[in-house]
């Protein structure tokens, strides 16, 4: 076989992570067989879950595609969701200001399901939103950055959607 041949072959292997697979994967159920974060279960959904999504973008079409990443989260009957929060920043912002967004509705509804939002007071400062021009189920946070991190560090799972 020359080196060509090799290579490709070791970047299927690793790429289709069939190198170490079965021992990750042995790993992988034994972690999820009981539930080590001390959180309650619900109906063999395994633990709650607690997920901050981060939101950046100003296109309309990827914002209703994160926006849907939310609702199939919450409707998803595999996963126990505890917590879910819909953080924006920069232009992204304008997904949750009244008169400014397509997805007012879905928003709405969302949140209606229990999904938090929060806007960047940094990115509405500089975008020269006000927080009465928000829609009434977002709140603000000083930074995205700052409210992601102290999630993370809470132990939410972290989602970059579009």
């Amino acid at each position: 076989m020359n080196r060509r041949q090799y290579l490709a072959g070791t970047g299927v292997l690793v790429s289709s992570g069939a190198i170490g697979a079965t021992e990750t994967g042995r790993a992988h159920e034994n972690n999820n067989s009981s539930n080590r974060t001390g959180e309650e279960t619900d109906g063999g959904q395994g633990p709650a879950t607690r997920t901050v999504l981060h939101l950046s973008s100003d296109d309309v079409a990827e914002q209703e595609m994160a926006l849907m990443n939310a609702k199939n989260l919450l409707e998803d009957p595999t996963v126990n969701n505890r917590e879910i929060r819909f953080v924006a920043n920069m232009r992204a912002i304008f997904a949750y200001v009244e008169g400014e967004t397509e997805h007012a509705d879905l928003v709405r509804s969302l949140a209606e399901s229990g999904v938090e939002f929060k806007a960047c007071e940094n990115a509405m400062a500089t975008l020269d939103v006000s927080e009465s021009e928000l829609l009434p189920v977002v709140d603000t946070v000083p930074s995205a950055v700052g409210e992601i991190a102290k999630r993370q560090a809470e132990g939410y799972g972290y989602l970059k959607v579009p």
